[in-house]
């Protein structure tokens, strides 16, 4: 017991790293409370850190910043509305069809697992394979219906929708615009001794900034190279596919894996076994391998380099408490820990050095 009471008297009598850790802890909890309720002002917060890239780089070309800013919230204004009344159409045709074909493509592919099991029947036990066909046209039925169930449930969060249609262009004008009033006033909150916090925000500041505009520009840019090389090639659900690529970068590891069964589940569907069928996998397989080697290294080449296993643990532990939002920002939040561990193992080295 005394050994433990030494060690935390050791721990509290760094105070500013007592700051710290005290500072990050209200602020995890809030967001834990709140993040339902403040869930328009981070999104705004993440569009305003994809078009602050945007206004800085009009300001090196001497364009005064509210000009600046007023150009850059209009042409992405613009840019969603065309997106609202030409992409948008198109995606929720093509979710359409696919939810209306859905029993032919179910037995297509109960079809192609009993061709198979009768080529190689010495291989697969009948019975399992039946189970698996079951299983498969349970599980397609139910993502059909799930798609029909959400664009019911959806028509009455539409008000809602248009609401956060009008608050969030707001928010992220004003965050634009008062970005350095707005962190002056916040720091008013915190504790005088805020030295180790203010260099935590420095750093979480710049990844942050350099992860979600990284993360919008590949999400766009692969999400674009997949609806552009299936739309060629004259797939029926190119665009739908292009928008799953897109969002699943935004989920290191597991998205690409879980967006693969539909990318070949599709062309299976549309193209059947043949070279059409190769060739399109096989475009699949180039944009993200362009994405892996090209794409990433140039965009994230400031952001902290974090191990697989540090980025995976991040999604489950985000992603069981904030659901797809903490998917989303599980590699933030997991450079704010390596950050906060780098500087509490340094003040541990230097304690020690003293003693």
């Amino acid at each position: 017991m005394s050994v433990f009471i030494a060690w935390l008297r050791e721990w509290l009598a760094d105070t500013e790293l007592v700051m710290l850790l005290s500072s990050l802890l209200v602020i995890f909890l809030l967001l834990m409370l709140l993040i339902p309720v403040l869930a328009p002002l981070l999104f705004a917060i993440a569009v305003a850190y994809v078009l602050d890239g945007v206004v800085e780089l009009l300001r090196r070309c001497r364009i005064p910043r509210m000009l600046a800013i007023a150009m850059t919230v209009g042409s992405a204004l613009l840019l969603l509305l065309f997106a609202l009344l030409t992409v948008m159409p198109l995606l929720t045709a093509q979710i359409g069809r696919l939810v209306s074909h859905a029993p032919q493509y179910v037995q297509s592919l109960r079809d192609m697992l009993q061709q198979v099991q009768t080529n190689h029947a010495e291989w697969i036990n009948p019975d399992y394979l039946q189970q698996v066909i079951a299983a498969l046209a349970a599980k397609m039925q139910e993502w059909g219906g799930a798609l029909l169930k959400f664009s019911i449930a959806s028509i009455p969060g539409m008000i809602t929708l248009l609401v956060y249609a009008v608050l969030v262009p707001v928010l992220v004008f004003f965050l634009l615009k008062d970005k350095h009033q707005i962190i002056a006033w916040a720091q008013q909150f915190l504790p005088r001794e805020r030295t180790l916090l203010q260099r935590v925000w420095a750093e979480l500041d710049t990844q942050i900034g350099n992860y979600i505009r990284g993360k919008f520009w590949e999400a766009f840019v692969v999400g674009l190279a997949m609806w552009l090389s299936y739309w060629l090639m004259g797939h029926d659900y190119a665009l739908l596919l292009g928008v799953l690529t897109g969002l699943s970068v935004w989920v290191p590891f597991v998205g690409m894996a879980v967006v693969t069964v539909p990318v070949v589940l599709l062309s299976y569907f549309q193209w059947g076994w043949g070279e059409t069928m190769a060739y399109g996998v096989l475009a699949y397989l180039v944009v993200q391998t362009i994405d892996a080697n090209l794409i990433v290294p140039w965009l994230f080449s400031e952001i902290v380099n974090l191990h697989p296993i540090a980025i995976i643990v991040a999604i489950l532990m985000f992603g069981s408490l904030w659901g797809i939002v903490g998917v989303i920002i599980a590699i933030p939040m997991a450079a704010l820990v390596k950050s906060v561990v780098s500087i509490v193992l340094e003040r541990r080295l230097a304690g020690a050095e003293k003693g």
